[in-house]
């Protein structure tokens, strides 16, 4: 029964998360075409000296515009907002919910260390760190590939089959820690590198209910989306209009 319970809540997050996404995503894109609309400037295309070739009844903020025309002046400012004052709002947001996942601690369920998941091989991850990639030096000083998938499988079954699933059928590979105790402590805690210093990195992780820091992504996970929808949203405008 506990196990049903744990694999249950993992998949219930996994739905919420996309369910959650689609509509903050719309959300988002409502926001950020209002910011847009208290931009527009309210000149009538017929008082404007640039000729413009086609004139569109109900154009938007995407529609084409001439050089100096003021509307591809609004683009352009309106990117520059963007990216500026916009972006660094978003980025104010993500230290504050970063701050509040100060007011949680490990609670030593071993999850992270007994299944950590990578799309590279562990060869593939030693010839990125020997190119420099700091996230790869860090990961292969802990972390070590499990022989084959039936262990790592065995070592958390259900969180296993969930991560599995969410690869959609690309490969992925599967390592554990040899630094972790049976009482799921570190042996070498004070050394250990960043990525397990600020694991969870950010509230969108997927968590089991026995980790420490499952209230905090409860708590912070919808803004969290919100956040990082805002943010895939600057880049389209950026593409888009630039």
């Amino acid at each position: 029964m506990e196990e049903f319970s744990f694999n249950k809540a993992i998949n219930a997050q996994y739905n919420d998360l996309k369910e959650n996404y689609r509509k903050i995503f719309i959300q988002a894109a409502e926001s950020i075409r209002a910011e847009a609309d208290k931009m527009k400037p309210s000149v009538s295309c017929n008082s404007c000296t640039v000729n413009c070739k086609d004139k569109p009844l109900n154009f938007t903020i995407f529609d084409n515009f001439p050089a100096k025309c003021p509307y591809r002046e609004w683009q352009l400012k309106f990117i520059a907002f963007l990216n500026s004052d916009y972006k660094q709002s978003l980025k104010n947001m993500q230290k504050s919910i970063m701050l509040k996942k100060e007011d949680y601690n490990c609670s030593k369920c071993g999850a992270c260390c007994k299944l950590a998941v990578s799309e590279h091989s562990f060869d593939e991850l030693k010839k990125m760190a020997n190119r420099g990639d700091k996230f790869a030096v860090q990961f292969t000083s802990v972390f070590v590939p499990y022989p084959a998938e039936i262990q790592a499988r065995s070592a958390l079954p259900e969180y296993f089959e969930l991560l599995d699933s969410l690869a959609e059928n690309k490969k992925i590979y599967f390592y554990y820690c040899p630094k972790l105790r049976d009482d799921n402590t570190c042996s070498d805690y004070e050394n250990r590198p960043d990525i397990c210093k600020q694991f969870p990195y950010n509230p969108l992780k997927i968590l089991p209910s026995t980790c420490g820091y499952y209230q905090w992504r409860e708590e912070a996970n919808k803004l969290a989306m919100l956040i990082h929808a805002k943010m895939d949203l600057i880049e389209f405008y950026k593409n888009k209009l630039s």
